[in-house]
């Protein structure tokens, strides 16, 4: 699955940052878009919890519709650089698009990169709070709301029993 980038409008890409052995505090995000002719950096922010955002501005004057490229991330960490995910993107004209990253890639200190949607968070919150597979099918009467709920807040678009398939195949 590629990134989604606009013409006419900017796109905000997130992530969870990890580090071992370096401060988040000092840390920096980047983002680089290779295109064939040319190079954009992006600079990112990583907030004190590990959440990364960057915010690719409208592309209208810098590609075209069409155009296709490879973003890299890059974490600067105190004095360690390192450049954890890249991913090929591509250029549209205003097109609703989500992107579900998960990447992981070894190297010390360690980082993992992850992209954050709904359902990665409450796959997160599920596993935090211990709750299998089987708990959720045994006590189906109890979750169902819940989950019901959960993807009604989240605006999740694909069809609810669609979404309920994936998070039972997701959890142990």
């Amino acid at each position: 699955m590629s990134l989604k980038l606009y013409t006419d409008k900017s796109e905000i890409f997130e992530c969870n940052v990890s580090l071992e052995g370096a401060s988040i505090k000092d840390s920096k995000l980047r983002a680089i878009l290779k295109f064939d002719d040319k190079n954009l950096m992006v600079e990112g922010k990583i907030k004190s919890n590990g959440k990364g955002e960057i915010l690719f501005p409208k592309l209208k004057n810098i590609s075209e519709d069409g155009q296709v490229g490879k973003m890299e991330l890059e974490v600067i960490a105190e004095d360690a650089y390192f450049q954890p995910y890249e991913e090929t993107f591509q250029v549209i004209t205003s097109k609703k698009a989500t992107v579900e990253v998960i990447s992981h890639k070894p190297s010390k200190p360690k980082i993992v990169v992850e992209r954050v949607t709904p359902e990665n968070e409450l796959m997160k919150m599920l596993k935090e709070n211990g709750i299998t597979k089987k708990m959720l099918v045994k006590n189906k009467s109890r979750f169902s709301p819940v989950l019901h709920n959960y993807y009604i807040e989240a605006n999740i678009q694909e069809g609810f029993d669609k979404f309920l398939k994936k998070v039972l195949k997701r959890l142990n």
